[in-house]
């Protein structure tokens, strides 16, 4: 449900530091590693891969979020930046 919540605000990039997803990734990514080198049961490692797969998707939305408001911010800039060289 955060995936879908984040798509429908667009503010993924004002909710989660781009660090606390990296630690969150490398921390799925080693329980993959453990489960695959230790030969789990299957649906443990079907578990850690779907982690790893949705943390791939939250810093996807996280980057694509942060480029787009950024895009955003820079046009507003601009507009204003005209108005105020017109108003002169």
């Amino acid at each position: 449900s955060q995936i879908y919540i984040a798509c429908q605000n667009g503010r993924v990039d004002q909710a989660l530091s781009l660090g606390f997803l990296l630690c969150w990734i490398a921390g799925d990514l080693t329980n993959f590693i453990g489960c695959y080198l230790t030969n789990q049961l299957p649906i443990q490692i079907v578990t850690a891969i779907f982690y790893v797969n949705m943390d791939i998707i939250m810093i996807s939305q996280y980057v694509y979020y942060k480029l787009k408001n950024q895009m955003t911010k820079c046009k507003v800039f601009q507009k204003l930046s005209i108005l105020h060289n017109v108003t002169r």
